[in-house]
């Protein structure tokens, strides 16, 4: 299935653009890392294709069916609110139902869980509760009774990383996940699930990160903004070196051509 297609999207800050008529394709099962210096554009490209801000120029395709999810490096959050309630955000039934759940087992609360894991039995709930559970349990999300402004940036980041694999994780059947700098704050061991859960399960990535190693893990493509431009690179992290070398120097060799050139002329 095609999600999202772009033709020619400009954007400038300034006088100066930060990449100049870039066209691409995203199908499903894509796995695609972005690289490029600091300050070229990647967490914009991003947010374009979020919908967050608009293209200078170009067209901009994106599936009907297509459910775009963003996990961006400052997370936004209601600062009075508890960790559960950002946690799970959504209304659908199962999901608030899960919510009190784990919140009864976290506070112990006897009374309410035979009555929660009828109902838990009732909607077929389990089979999402699993997955919400490993996922909190490895990013060690142990304080969902907490307030949001009480915690430390750490926290906060693998808060919205959670919340963000629990809502591609629930009644999605096309999704397009984006994530800027995940493993920031992340243990090695946190890193190593991660890698594993995106290599797993049968998801859409377009990944913005440092880390070349969780790069060569996770994805198949490489992205990188340069120059204004996008360049394209089919394979691995390796073959993303291997083929750049390639291209800078037969570039190399056409400026050194064009050069002699002007000074025959």
């Amino acid at each position: 299935m095609h999600y999202v297609s772009a033709e020619g999207l400009t954007k400038s800050y300034g006088a100066e653009p930060l990449f100049r008529s870039i066209s691409f394709h995203i199908s499903e099962g894509d796995k695609i890392g972005l690289i490029a210096r600091n300050g070229v554009g990647k967490s914009t490209l991003l947010r374009i294709l979020s919908g967050q801000e608009p293209p200078d120029e170009g067209k901009l395709f994106i599936h009907k069916d297509l459910t775009v999810a963003l996990f961006e490096q400052d997370p936004v959050f209601n600062e009075e609110g508890l960790v559960s309630d950002q946690l799970f955000h959504s209304n659908h039934p199962v999901v608030q139902l899960i919510r009190a759940y784990e919140t009864a087992v976290e506070e112990q609360n006897e009374a309410t869980l035979p009555d929660l894991l009828d109902r838990m039995d009732t909607l077929q709930a389990w089979d999402f509760e699993v997955k919400v559970k490993q996922i909190v349990t490895r990013l060690e999300i142990n304080f969902l009774r907490r307030p949001v402004r009480e915690l430390s940036g750490g926290q906060r980041k693998r808060l919205a990383l959670a919340r963000t694999l629990i809502d591609i994780g629930f009644d999605h059947r096309h999704t397009l996940l984006m994530m800027d700098e995940p493993t920031n704050h992340l243990d090695v061991e946190m890193i190593e699930w991660l890698e594993h859960y995106l290599r797993q399960e049968r998801v859409t990535l377009l990944l913005v990160t440092h880390d070349r190693y969780f790069l060569d893990a996770v994805t198949d493509e490489i992205w990188e903004l340069e120059r204004e431009h996008l360049y394209v690179y089919k394979g691995d992290y390796a073959h993303y070196m291997e083929t750049k070398a390639a291209r800078l120097e037969s570039e190399q060799a056409g400026w050194e051509q064009a050069r002699n050139l002007y000074r025959k002329e």
